[in-house]
């Protein structure tokens, strides 16, 4: 009895940690930037927060940098980033658990003509609305 109730314990564990159509709040999300600017350019210099984090980071042409983290049970987890480089700058949520369609996994590509996103290996890259300033 007790041997297949831990059996029935692991495999729910399981399919939360990996199910897609989990719960925000169930899942792990993984937010990564990558600078592709060209090696001429300035550092890229990034501060990130939600309500319980906030930090900053420096990223060199060709790094990157991530983290992960799960959104809070009542769905408003959100990450709000700055981005400098030189004279240039923008700033936009980068995460919003709130959203009608949230993913495990953000990956924002910084480059000399803009922002870029995808959501994993199989999905396309799209340019964001949000430019240098």
């Amino acid at each position: 009895m007790m041997k297949t109730f831990f059996s029935i314990i692991v495999i729910f564990l399981y399919l939360v940690h990996t199910t897609e159509s989990m719960p925000s709040y169930l899942r792990k999300h993984h937010v990564y930037i990558y600078n592709q600017l060209p090696n001429n350019y300035k550092p890229l210099y990034i501060h990130c927060a939600s309500g319980d984090d906030d930090f900053g980071h420096t990223l060199y042409s060709g790094q990157n940098f991530g983290w992960k983290f799960r959104s809070n049970i009542f769905g408003t987890t959100l990450y709000f980033c700055h981005f400098w480089c030189g004279s240039r700058q923008s700033a936009f949520e980068v995460f919003n658990a709130g959203l009608t369609t949230v993913h495990n996994t953000y990956n924002y590509y910084v480059r000399s003509d803009g922002f870029y996103v995808n959501y994993g290996p199989d999905d396309d890259l799209k340019k964001l609305d949000d430019t240098w300033q």
